[in-house]
């Protein structure tokens, strides 16, 4: 499977889907609107004189079939085996691999730079894939942002469920952006969107999440255009596929 990325400045294109409008652009530095900030990394808007052409992002080939049922608990042969496989157009990092867990990150090599981060595990308290008991958890799934995000009156974050194949599967969505103007003139603060899936077969679980992660935008609104909700989707959707055979 394979997803058009436009470097610096257009969405990430999935299919035939029309991303062409462009993202919202910032006051000039220096403005009256907005004061002059080093740390702001300007996007040009998408068409622009020079803009660079998109690049072919390659994802894991689809199955299309539900994730196999495991047997027994996953140890570190089936790790190795899981995260053998090397995927053009993303650079591999394993972060943990021993006999107890798994875990993987990717990275885009071209910008925007999006990663995908795998943690696989024997089940040690597994919830049943039923979207009301996870609902149940959400307080808890919502921890893994950060306070100041979590607090944030615009902050979205949802819990709900997505198929693969058929097979149900649980999925968060967050979007968080408190990247604002500090007392010093210069932006900072903590910003999030990822989607992340959870899977788990009563003997192993596994989680995907898929995110924006280069440069801090001025706006909500550029970072979502930088890295859709339904983009971020289909690469957590491809590597839990990918991985979930391979267990």
């Amino acid at each position: 499977m394979r997803i058009a990325i436009a470097i610096l400045g257009a969405a990430l294109a999935c299919g035939c889907k029309d991303r062409s409008k462009p993202p919202p652009v910032p006051p000039a530095a220096g403005s009256a609107q907005e004061p002059a900030s080093p740390a702001f990394k300007q996007l040009p808007p998408t068409g622009s004189a020079g803009a660079p052409e998109p690049t072919v992002l390659d994802l894991p080939r689809a199955s299309r079939s539900a994730p196999k049922k495991t047997t027994k608990p996953l140890d570190k042969a089936a790790y190795e085996k899981m995260s053998g496989p090397d995927y053009p157009g993303w650079t591999k990092d394993i972060r943990l691999l021993d006999a107890k867990a798994l875990e993987v990150r990717y990275k885009s090599a071209t910008p925007p730079i999006l990663s995908v981060t795998i943690a696989a595990s024997p089940c040690f308290d597994c919830i049943p894939m039923e979207l009301p008991k996870w609902k149940a958890k959400e307080d808890a799934l919502k921890n893994l942002l950060l306070p100041e995000l979590r607090e944030r009156k615009d902050t979205v974050f949802e819990v709900g469920e997505v198929k693969l194949a058929g097979a149900p599967l649980i999925y968060t969505y967050q979007l968080a952006h408190g990247y604002v103007l500090g007392e010093d003139q210069n932006r900072q603060g903590p910003y999030s969107h990822a989607y992340t899936v959870y899977h788990n077969d009563g003997i192993n679980q596994i989680r995907v999440t898929a995110q924006y992660a280069d440069q801090p935008v001025a706006t909500r609104d550029e970072l979502v255009n930088l890295a859709p909700r339904d983009d971020l989707q289909k690469i957590a959707l491809a590597f839990l596929d990918a991985y979930t055979h391979a267990w």
